[in-house]
């Protein structure tokens, strides 16, 4: 539904602009897709297929599934003590912008192929260096976005809700043809927030770590494969960037949303919703 269409709706709170926030924001999160769906969709061809086939057919002994989830408790716990380091202010959004952010995106996706290029290569030792800077700069990536959005980052709420980008995952906006998708489901981005929140920050890295743990087992495996290795190295940590950041803006827009307009930005999003499952329906 388009911004100009919200007249459709029951009389709501949120202004135009902000509704197209919000709307925007919800399809940022479904259209997040799993990064290693998005590898396959990079690498195409033959190895595209590999990785595809990689995702359903490679296993992990039991023993390297730990040392994989440890690996992702360690660098998130680390990346959330580090990232935050100088961003502790909200950044004045009146202020000169940010001169940096030309450069700031080729920067990081050169350094985190680079990192990923070398892991594949050197197996597991080289897999643990590279996700603890991988983390780390996905991490930094997300305060930058939350400090942008008006969070304040010397506050827990605002650290800890870096750290929920980790956990949530792709939540579909409205009903797709042929899918029967309750409230629940309709909603998830919400409900999988409301589940997260109030948790120590222990028990919300350890949480965090299973997600992200599970896509670093994985891409270890797509990493095992001959010759491929590097390729998909490189590939995947592109991948985890532009997926997490995307992620990040939408978290942290419904969030600033949130501030100024409190639980209305969710029944908000119900009547969004809605409308686009009714438009799905019609169609």
């Amino acid at each position: 539904m388009s911004a100009g269409s919200s007249n459709e709706l029951a009389p709501l709170t949120l202004d135009s602009a902000c509704i197209t926030e919000l709307q925007q924001a919800l399809e940022r999160v479904e259209s997040g897709r799993g990064v290693l769906v998005r590898l396959a969709d990079l690498m195409g061809g033959a190895v595209g297929q590999a990785a595809m086939l990689g995702m359903r057919t490679l296993g992990l002994a039991p023993g390297l599934q730990a040392r994989l989830q440890a690996t992702a408790e360690t660098a998130i716990r680390r990346a959330f003590d580090l990232a935050v380091v100088g961003m502790d202010r909200p950044r004045d959004v009146s202020a000169t912008p940010d001169d940096g952010a030309g450069w700031r995106d080729p920067a990081l996706k050169a350094a985190v192929t680079v990192s990923g290029a070398v892991g594949g290569f050197t197996g597991l030792p080289g897999l643990v260096a590279d996700v603890g800077f991988t983390t780390l700069t996905i991490m930094r990536e997300i305060a930058r976005i939350a400090r942008e959005q008006g969070e304040d980052l010397s506050q827990e709420d605002a650290r800890a809700a870096c750290l929920e980008v980790f956990a949530l995952r792709a939540f579909p906006f409205g009903a797709a043809k042929g899918q029967g998708q309750g409230e629940d489901n309709e909603l998830g981005y919400f409900s999988a927030r409301a589940m997260l929140r109030g948790r120590p920050v222990v028990m919300l890295v350890s949480e965090v770590a299973t997600h992200y743990g599970l896509g670093l087992s994985r891409k270890f495996a797509l990493q095992m494969m001959p010759v491929a290795g590097a390729l998909c190295g490189a590939s995947l940590n592109v991948a985890f960037l532009s997926h997490y950041r995307a992620v990040a803006q939408a978290h942290f827009t419904i969030r600033r949303l949130e501030r100024e307009y409190g639980p209305e930005v969710r029944r908000t999003a119900m009547d969004l919703k809605t409308h686009a499952a009714a438009q799905v329906r019609e169609s």
